[in-house]
């Protein structure tokens, strides 16, 4: 059994968490949400959150239920971004963002987060925005359409000139997007270097608990006219690489998790990306890395230490760390020099990642069977 402690801002005690989806926190900082928003449950989400300090918005437990009579199912035991780091192309300066120079979550409004788009506040001081939305088509076939819904927490870390938008979906389809967003203003005196924002995020997804879970590493191979999907099981602490013309994701299981078919339940980590960064720091040098579970182990900068010892990770309790990037390429539209004050705001850019369920539910979800 694993004991995490808290944020003591919080004032939550130290809690010891089995495999239950009981409710490990209180409003404001548990979300519950029900699918579809009006009309009978068909999937619901329990999701626990915090504000850590340099981290951010923290995601403390999250869990999917597929069906309203189904056991909900632990995704994550803890999710957040474990470093920002932003080179600049002359070579220097070279930011880590989080570790660094994070001042924590920006205070919201209601500007930021407008109940008339489905936002509501959370905290005190409300530094997280949950929004509540369509996400747009979840499937169609000619005239039949089904739209889908999702329940949305963000909030933004303040590090020196930068706003780092830390954002969760969970969607009714049991899906979870991940997101990084860069805005603000550009560095002062350096408004026109290009440079990169590079977030690595940690992720502990325990699927239906912490004990059991492997990692597989996919890649699509095409021969001539035919193709094969190799799967090798990551059995050591690693980096992994991620290749473009080869779809390469990771796949997440548990030995003892099924669906009613008894197809084998896991879910696969899907980059959004534009591209593949290759700095010079070791941290930089896998786009994925797979460690054993230690809770001191948070820091991206940390991650080739982290594996020295190459710890088992089959049918065990692991993290996977991901890194996105972004190439920020300086623009007009970032602003301009105005009696020699920059002036203006960078709209966002975004990078990240999707969760994806695979033969967790029995059947097509959101989806209404005919007789």
């Amino acid at each position: 059994m694993r004991t995490v402690y808290l944020s003591a801002l919080l004032g939550i005690a130290l809690l010891s968490m089995a495999n239950t989806s009981a409710a490990q926190c209180s409003a404001p900082y548990l979300v519950e949400q029900a699918f579809p928003v009006n009309g009978p449950e068909e999937t619901r989400w329990r999701i626990c959150w915090q504000s850590q300090g340099k981290h951010g918005l923290v995601i403390t437990a999250a869990f999917f239920r597929k069906s309203p009579n189904a056991p909900f199912l632990r995704v994550f035991w803890d999710a957040r971004l474990g470093e920002i780091f932003v080179p600049y192309h002359p070579g220097n300066p070279r930011f880590l963002d989080l570790s660094t120079y994070s001042q924590g979550l920006v205070t919201l409004n209601s500007a930021h987060c407008p109940a008339a788009v489905g936002g509501t506040l959370l905290g005190s001081p409300a530094v997280v925005c949950k929004e509540v939305h369509d996400r747009g088509l979840a499937w169609m076939n000619d005239s039949n359409v089904r739209r889908g819904q999702e329940v949305v927490l963000w909030g933004t870390i303040d590090a020196y000139n930068y706003n780092n938008v830390v954002w969760w979906a969970f969607r009714d389809d049991g899906a979870v997007e991940g997101r990084y967003g860069a805005t603000a203003m550009n560095l002062p005196g350096s408004e026109k270097i290009v440079h990169m924002h590079t977030p690595i995020w940690r992720l502990d997804i325990d699927l239906d608990g912490f004990q059991g879970d492997s990692v597989h590493i996919v890649n699509h191979v095409e021969s001539g006219a035919s193709a094969t999907d190799p799967s090798t099981l990551v059995t050591k602490e690693s980096g992994l690489e991620w290749k473009a013309d080869e779809f390469t994701t990771i796949h997440v299981h548990d030995s003892a998790l099924t669906n009613a078919h008894g197809d084998s339940s896991m879910y696969h980590l899907m980059p959004l990306r534009w591209g593949r960064p290759r700095h010079q720091e070791a941290f930089a040098q896998s786009d994925f890395w797979v460690t054993r579970y230690r809770g001191s182990e948070i820091w991206a900068k940390d991650l080739p230490t982290y594996v020295a010892n190459s710890e088992n990770v089959s049918n065990a309790d692991v993290v996977v760390w991901y890194m996105g990037s972004l190439h920020h390429l300086p623009r007009a539209e970032d602003g301009e020099s105005v009696n020699g004050v920059f002036r203006g705001a960078a709209h966002l850019m975004w990078t990240g990642w999707v969760l994806k369920p695979h033969n967790v539910f029995d059947r097509t979800p959101l989806f209404e069977r005919r007789r």
